[in-house]
């Protein structure tokens, strides 16, 4: 004759069978809980980002503050009454800057090209003469002048001095040996220059 199942162990089968289903449900539960925690760290690694760009804040202004006054527009553009005035005064410049180098100009040509509202371009054309030593100093002097002077081409054309026979005359065919003349430096040299000059007659 069949006995009735005991209570204890229906109670038993009854757990094992709820305990079924999160087993299914559980590794979707890990993935959500890990990408959650993914989350979670990137929001502090950008929290922490931020935290250190404005506890450099001050640093960052005052560089930039030192950027612009090395760089900025105001040490470019010009001002004056009227284009007239700004040209004048760039070609004063640029006559003394090339005259303390100890080169002599020979030739300023000025051609003032359109910009927006108010902004100018003049482009200056310039040939002086002097020694290799003064052509070179003009150009260092030319970039310090200020409001700045934007130097689009330096070309520089020098004449060689002529090559002295040796105390035996002439080589024929043989090689000779022997550095510049002492006098090298002060060759002739002709300096050609295209100069840009940036006017703003909109300021006072």
């Amino acid at each position: 004759m069949m006995t009735a199942p005991r209570p204890g162990f229906i109670l038993a089968i009854a757990l094992c069978l709820l305990a079924l289903p999160p087993c299914f449900y559980l590794p979707s539960l890990v993935d959500a809980v890990e990408a959650a925690a993914a989350r979670r760290v990137a929001r502090l690694t950008q929290l922490e980002a931020a935290r250190t760009l404005l506890a450099q804040h001050d640093d960052l202004d005052r560089r930039a503050a030192l950027f612009d006054r090395a760089l900025g527009v105001h040490t470019l553009l010009r001002t004056g009454p009227d284009m007239a005035a700004v040209q004048a005064a760039a070609e004063d410049d640029v006559r003394q800057a090339l005259r303390q180098a100890g080169v002599t100009v020979r030739d300023l040509a000025a051609a003032v090209a359109a910009g927006r509202g108010p902004y100018r371009r003049i482009h200056l054309t310039v040939r002086a003469e002097g020694d290799a030593v003064s052509v070179t100093n003009a150009v260092a002097a030319l970039d310090a002048v200020r409001p700045r002077l934007l130097l689009r081409g330096v070309r520089i054309h020098a004449d060689a001095p002529p090559a002295a026979a040796g105390p035996s005359g002439p080589s024929f065919g043989r090689a000779q040996h022997g550095g510049l003349p002492a006098d090298a430096a002060s060759a002739p040299a002709t300096l050609e220059l295209e100069i840009d000059v940036y006017a703003d007659l909109a300021a006072p």
